[in-house]
């Protein structure tokens, strides 16, 4: 899904997330979902990968990437996050 939720106003999108993992708990199916917004990929994700200009930079857990970012660009990424909390 290739940010199936971004248009959403607020409201029906944390709807829809909550769909969507009800969803996967139901079919016990992979989903890959596709996001800018780190706060999505961690509410939605149990796995995380980052990406930056086609390359595959990070894969973990919301906290691995939270708490230990492999590098500079995985830094300031989730900084940005912690700067808009």
């Amino acid at each position: 899904m290739d940010e199936a939720f971004s248009a959403l106003d607020p409201l029906i999108r944390a709807e829809m997330q909550d769909q969507l993992l009800e969803l996967q708990a139901s079919l016990h199916k992979t989903i890959v979902f596709i996001t800018h917004d780190l706060d999505e990929a961690v509410r939605i994700g149990n796995r995380i990968a980052i990406l930056k200009d086609g390359r595959l930079i990070q894969v973990g857990t919301p906290k691995e990437i939270l708490h230990s970012p492999a590098d500079d660009y995985v830094d300031r990424f989730v900084q940005r996050r912690v700067a808009t909390l």
